[in-house]
C-alpha cells in the first residue's frame, strides 16, 4: 500500500509540473503587408485587374509568387485588382518594382519606395512580436520610372496605418 502511495504522489508531483503547451494559433495577427487595389483610369471608382503585373524588391532575383500552382515564369504574374506585399522589418523604406504587361514587349515599370516607421509588438511568448507600419506623413511614396513613361498615373494613400490585411491602404490608378 506504501508503494502505490508513493508512485501516486510522484506521479501527482510529476503531472503538477507540467506546462501547457506554447502554441501560436493560426488565427492570430502577424506582421501586416501592405494592401494595394488598382483602378483604371477610365472608371476610377471602380477597382480594376492589372495585366500580368510583377512586383519585384530591390536587389531581389526573382518577383514575388502570386501564383504557387503555376511552374513557369506565369508564377510572378498577377492579374487581380489587389495585392498584399511584405514591407521590410529591418530598414524604414522598401523599394518594389513594378511592371506591367511583363510577359510582352510593350512592358512598362514604375519603381516605388515606400517610406514608413516600425513598430515593434509582442504579441504573446508563443506567437513572439509583430511589427506595425505607419506610412510617412510627409513623402509615403517615391515613384521613379527607368523608361520615363509612367503607366501608374496616381497613388493615393487611404490608411498610413499598417496594422492589418483587412483594408487597403494605397489606391493606384493607371
Amino acid at each position: 500500500m506504501k508503494k502505490l502511495v508513493s508512485i501516486l504522489l510522484i506521479f501527482t508531483f510529476g503531472l503538477s509540473s507540467c506546462e501547457k503547451d506554447d502554441i501560436c494559433d493560426a488565427n492570430t495577427p502577424t506582421t501586416p503587408r501592405l494592401v494595394i487595389t488598382f483602378y483604371k483610369d477610365i472608371d476610377p471608382t471602380t477597382p480594376a485587374p492589372v495585366v500580368n503585373m510583377t512586383v519585384k524588391g530591390k536587389d531581389e532575383t526573382n518577383p514575388i509568387i502570386f501564383n504557387e500552382s503555376a511552374t513557369d515564369s506565369t508564377q510572378y504574374y498577377v492579374n487581380t485588382s489587389k495585392i498584399s506585399i511584405p514591407l521590410r522589418t529591418d530598414a524604414n523604406t522598401t523599394t518594389y518594382e513594378f511592371t506591367y504587361n511583363a510577359g510582352a514587349t510593350s512592358r512598362n515599370t514604375d519603381i516605388l519606395t515606400f517610406t514608413y516607421t516600425r513598430e515593434n509588438i509582442y504579441v504573446s511568448r508563443a506567437c513572439g512580436f509583430k511589427m506595425n507600419f505607419t506610412l510617412d506623413q510627409a513623402i509615403p511614396v517615391v515613384r521613379t520610372d527607368p523608361d520615363g513613361i509612367n503607366w501608374m498615373l496616381s497613388i493615393n494613400v487611404l490608411n498610413r496605418n499598417i496594422v492589418s490585411e483587412d483594408e487597403t491602404h494605397i489606391n493606384i490608378v493607371f
